[in-house]
């Protein structure tokens, strides 16, 4: 406790000391006469110091309180190109073709359905007449056939007369008269051959109902001249002879038989292959129709696809637009499936962005989002920035190769650079625009398909502490984890 009152006291002592000296501390203009160890001891240090010192105090711990408390944006940074919203059409031709004709030139306005290239059509109309030809022939063998099987009379190639060649329909005429009448004379041969038949079996039913009648008298006959022998009326000759008679008569009459057994054999053969005849012919108007039933079908539909080939010979504009990146200038020069002959820039499509998202934004990047437009052709910190926003973010990724690959397949140009560094793959962002022009000296220019630009997607916000303190936080987690 005395310890305690006596500290007291001297500090009192001091601070009253302290005071007196202050009071006592001779003016500057005094002080500068003194020599320079006393002017050292008596001259007070200067604030400036301090000041500073305090000052760096206060500005850390104010940018301490605002990396806690403040907040930046994060930005997903996504380099692409101004693309029309349903993109660019390119006019590629279907197969091989010679140009014949070019009527319009790059950068002239097109509406749909304009004439663009003609192409040598005399292949594909030779290969449409061709096959044309042999379906009107295939259809009147068809209608003739049907001629055949059914009915007579009638005009079997109503229908048919105003679209075949006079040539090959007077040939069908003449195939079906000669046709019919070969059958009609096979059936005819057989129909007479059994009409003899049948007279022959008259012949022998004749032949057998008059030894049948006859047989009685005969064998009456051989019994008296048997009796008459047997009685001495008269002579062995004469009996003997009776009975031979009778004999031969009676097999006569068997024989008779067996011959109508066989005529009657051969009339029932005669209409079997008379049916067989009528059978077969049938059997083959059948088979032959539906063979040419199919080839009607197969070559409706080869005609089908000449008339489609034919007509794809010749490139019309498919949407009003401006004529661009015109490949083909020669007349008579050839041309190669699918190449890319020209592009029609869609004139009344909407504009929007095509950016490759890197791999490591998707999964922060949603539709709906903002975005700033930094446009490659204009300076942004002299022209200022374009807005938009998130239309949609592809489903899948695609890799640098392979969106190559899509885009050559496509004919089209690459929709969105990628790193050239890195072959990961990268996601596509669309990105709608709320302008879609930019202010420069000129006035508002518009901006046109094919612009190069950075788009800044907006994904949220986060203290600047965290930011800060993010590389220390990783090189934490992954410092001496090397093999």
């Amino acid at each position: 406790m005395n310890a305690g009152r006596l500290s007291a006291v001297l500090a009192g002592i001091h601070g009253r000391l302290a005071d007196l000296a202050s009071q006592w501390r001779r003016p500057g203009h005094e002080r500068e006469f003194l020599p320079a160890a006393l002017e050292i001891v008596e001259t007070p240090p200067s604030p400036l110091g301090r000041t500073i010192m305090l000052t760096i105090v206060a500005l850390v711990g104010s940018a301490l309180l605002w990396s806690i408390f403040g907040r930046v944006d994060i930005i997903a940074t996504a380099q692409g190109r101004i693309v029309p919203s349903g993109r660019v059409k390119t006019i590629q031709p279907f197969e091989i073709g010679v140009v014949k004709a070019i009527h319009v030139k790059d950068g002239q306005q097109v509406a749909a359905g304009d004439l663009l290239v003609e192409l040598d059509l005399t292949t594909n109309q030779a290969d449409q007449r061709r096959i044309a030809r042999d379906l009107s022939r295939t259809r009147l063998d068809a209608a003739r056939l049907k001629g055949l099987l059914g009915p007579a009379g009638g005009n079997v190639f109503d229908g048919l007369e105003t679209e075949a060649d006079p040539a090959d329909l007077a040939t069908a005429r003449s195939e079906m008269m000669a046709q019919a009448a070969e059958q009609a004379a096979k059936l005819s041969a057989i129909d007479h051959q059994a009409e003899q038949r049948r007279a022959e079996l008259e012949g022998v039913k004749a032949t057998i109902a008059k030894l049948e009648a006859s047989l009685p008298l005969i064998s009456r006959r051989a019994d008296l001249r048997e009796e008459a022998a047997r009685m001495e009326y008269g002579n062995q000759i004469d009996m003997l002879t009776a009975r031979q008679l009778l004999v031969e008569q009676q097999r006569e009459l068997v024989v008779q038989g067996h011959k109508k057994d066989e005529t009657e054999r051969a009339i029932a053969a005669l209409a079997a292959q008379r049916r067989q005849a009528e059978e077969e012919y049938r059997r083959t108007l059948l088979a032959d129709l539906a063979k040419a039933e199919t080839q009607i079908s197969e070559q409706d539909q080869d005609l089908v696809k000449a008339t489609r080939k034919t007509m794809l010979q010749t490139l019309w504009a498919p949407v009003d637009g401006t004529v661009q990146q015109l490949a083909v200038h020669t007349l008579g020069g050839v041309v190669t499936p699918a190449q890319a002959l020209m592009v029609i820039v869609p004139a009344d499509a909407a504009l929007e962005i095509e950016a490759s998202l890197p791999n490591k934004d998707v999964g922060f990047v949603h539709a709906g989002e903002e975005a700033e437009i930094k446009v490659e052709a204009f300076t942004f910190t002299r022209y200022g920035l374009l807005h938009g926003h998130v239309a949609g973010v592809s489903r899948d990724s695609v890799g640098q190769d392979e969106r190559a690959q899509s885009q050559r397949d496509a004919g089209d140009k690459p929709s969105a650079p990628v790193d050239p560094t890195t072959r990961e793959p990268s996601y596509v962002a669309h990105i709608a625009l709320a302008e879609t022009a930019i202010e420069t000296e000129q006035g508002a220019t518009p901006l046109i398909p094919g612009m190069a630009v950075t788009a800044e997607i907006k994904t949220g916000r986060r203290r600047v502490i965290s930011y800060l303190l993010s590389p220390l936080v990783r090189y934490r987690h992954e410092a001496m984890t090397e093999r």
